[in-house]
């Protein structure tokens, strides 16, 4: 049985990863043979001519020299293929700074990413009226990278892809790798807020990156850490780390559906009890064709489920080998089918020692 179950498993991860794969060497066959120009700058005016000068041809590197860059308005990237490019091994040392997580703020987005193929690598971004980065998936933004980031403290979501609606434009095959989301203060400045919230993406991999203090200050929940939702198709959310967050991973909302995808491989805690809202880890919401896959989830506040999957839409679902302190639910004549989940209630039975000591960080 147990062979079996492993041959389950292996088949569902090939049919996941598939097309991410190919669309992959797609992405790195052109940039590779393609010839870009490189702009190096050591302050904010330069970096303003140097987004102005990217935006008339694309093609751009934009190489920031350690430091704090103030803006005084939002940057939009208009044109395909413009990389922002700090230090990958230690972000924090190039820094793009708002004016501060105030709603109405003189900067409501730092960055607005209006074209194909945009990547942000080994850069710091905090303090925004709105959202860090708006990612238009109505202007077709396709292929975000997002890698080697710290990105806190924003009014609303960290991250926000949008979609085009009734035009079905959305942002289609990102990368978010290697990032860190949080609130330094330990909690969010109103329930609106979020990690990467995603409308209409579809076959995004999120993956290698931590999740902290997503979480509202009063008796209304938080958006979730990261969200695939009303439209979203075919996204995977793997190997990430959420700490001290309302809602840990979501696909779909009820109204608003999402379809296929898997969720694998990703440790949930939350330990703080001073976070009023605090609720599920996991949840399916009107997404059939998904899987949820050799998850942790460690729930020491008082919702009662750990994983739920809920509506009569969610249907040809698997969760199998998820390990929680707290039951796998199913809610509203959802369908799944459930394989070796097992309950375990200590912490010490769920988290290693190495990863307790990242979950205590700040």
């Amino acid at each position: 049985m147990k062979r079996l179950l492993k041959m389950l498993k292996v088949a569902l991860k090939i049919t996941c990863f598939g097309s991410m794969l190919v669309t992959s060497q797609l992405v790195i066959a052109q940039d590779s043979t393609e010839l870009r120009k490189v702009i190096h700058v050591n302050n904010i005016s330069s970096f303003y001519h140097a987004i102005n000068q990217a935006n008339k041809s694309g093609m751009t590197d934009i190489a920031l020299a350690p430091g704090t860059y103030k803006i005084s308005k939002t940057v939009v990237i208009s044109a395909p293929n413009i990389r922002l490019i700090g230090n990958p091994i230690d972000p924090s040392s190039t820094h793009i700074i708002g004016h501060g997580m105030r709603n109405r703020s003189a900067v409501e987005n730092i960055l607005n990413i209006n074209a194909k193929h945009f990547t942000l690598d080994g850069i710091k971004l905090s303090d925004a009226g709105n959202h860090l980065i708006q990612i238009s998936g109505e202007r077709d933004a396709d292929f975000p990278v997002l890698k080697n980031c710290i990105l806190q403290d924003s009014f609303e979501q960290l991250v926000k892809v949008s979609s085009g609606g009734n035009s079905k434009r959305a942002s289609d095959y990102g990368i978010v790798d290697n990032c860190e989301f949080k609130y330094t203060n330990g909690i969010g400045p109103n329930y609106y807020i979020g990690g990467l919230d995603a409308h209409g993406a579809r076959g995004w991999m999120v993956a290698n990156s931590i999740f902290r203090n997503i979480a509202s200050p009063d008796n209304r929940v938080a958006e979730f850490a990261i969200h695939f939702w009303n439209g979203a198709k075919s996204n995977t959310v793997e190997n990430n780390i959420i700490v001290n967050c309302d809602r840990g991973i979501g696909f779909g909302l009820q109204g608003r559906p999402a379809e296929g995808g898997a969720i694998i491989n990703n440790l949930i805690v939350h330990q703080v009890k001073e976070h009023p809202s605090s609720d599920v880890g996991i949840i399916l919401e009107q997404t059939p064709n998904t899987q949820v896959l050799d998850n942790r989830v460690y729930l020491a506040h008082s919702y009662p489920n750990a994983i739920e999957y809920r509506f009569k839409e969610t249907s040809n679902v698997v969760i199998m080998d998820n390990i929680t302190n707290k039951p796998i639910q199913k809610r509203s004549n959802a369908q799944a089918s459930l394989f070796n989940n097992v309950v375990k209630k200590n912490l010490s039975d769920i988290v290693t020692a190495d990863e307790l000591l990242i979950i205590n960080q700040q």
